[in-house]
């Protein structure tokens, strides 16, 4: 049985791949705050157990076992968020970290009874999609036609679709991002890029204007809602 640790490995790596980035060991080191050797160990072991497969010079990928392990932990882990912050009314900080606990008490009977009483939804509050629910889980961000907010046009209307699960600290990512109105649903327009600095940008949302480090952009996913796409587009009010 794989160990909560083993888990959280298989789904940053399943993230990681979602969003189009290779997987390198030193970005596993950054996200999980520990030494390279120690990830080259857990790697090591999740290949041996047929999890992953590890490329000195592609990194790591995952295999259908991985795959397979990967969304069946992502989607307790995301139908929890969104049954403590629809059901429970937590705020999606709160509904995000004690999902950690609630995903590992879930059976495949208090599961079905979550996704009837929840409408069977297709996104956790943070927009991400939920395996099983919402097809293509893999294509997800290209079915939208999705950019990162950093590389976004100026003065184009976009809006807000996830925001990104591979990042060394998401409460503090989500804290800052909700305060300024920055949800899935949520319409922004990059109103102008600092010249002296071109990694700092000035959103405006709704009526305010704010400014965003560009590190945070990078992990804002956002697409052009006058574009087709043939996935379910998710509103403000089911993330807020």
């Amino acid at each position: 049985m794989l160990s909560a640790t083993a888990l959280e490995y298989l789904e940053t790596i399943y993230n990681i791949t979602v969003e189009g980035d290779a997987v390198v060991n030193a970005r596993l080191a950054e996200k999980f705050r520990v030494s390279p050797p120690s990830v080259t160990e857990m790697l090591h072991r999740l290949e041996r157990d047929g999890y992953v497969i590890v490329d000195r010079l592609k990194g790591a990928r995952l295999t259908e076992h991985g795959i397979a392990a990967a969304e069946e932990s992502l989607r307790r882990h995301r139908l929890a968020e969104r049954f403590l912050m629809d059901v429970l009314k937590m705020d999606w900080i709160s509904a995000h970290e004690e999902a950690h606990a609630l995903q590992n008490a879930l059976t495949p009977a208090i599961e079905a009874q979550m996704v009837a009483l929840l409408g069977n939804p297709t996104t956790c509050p943070h927009g991400n999609p939920i395996p099983g629910s919402a097809p293509s889980t893999h294509d997800f961000l290209r079915r939208y036609r999705a950019m990162r907010l950093s590389h976004a046009p100026v003065a184009t209307a976009l809006r807000v679709l996830c925001i990104s699960e591979v990042v060394e600290d998401e409460t503090a990512l989500l804290r800052q991002v909700g305060e300024v109105g920055i949800r899935p649903g949520a319409d922004v327009v990059v109103a102008d890029r600092e010249t002296a600095n071109p990694d700092r940008l000035c959103i405006t949302i709704g009526e305010r204007t704010v400014e965003l480090d560009g590190a945070v952009a990078h992990k804002i996913w956002v697409y052009a809602p006058d574009l087709p796409s043939t996935g379910p587009v998710p509103s403000a009010e089911t993330a807020t």
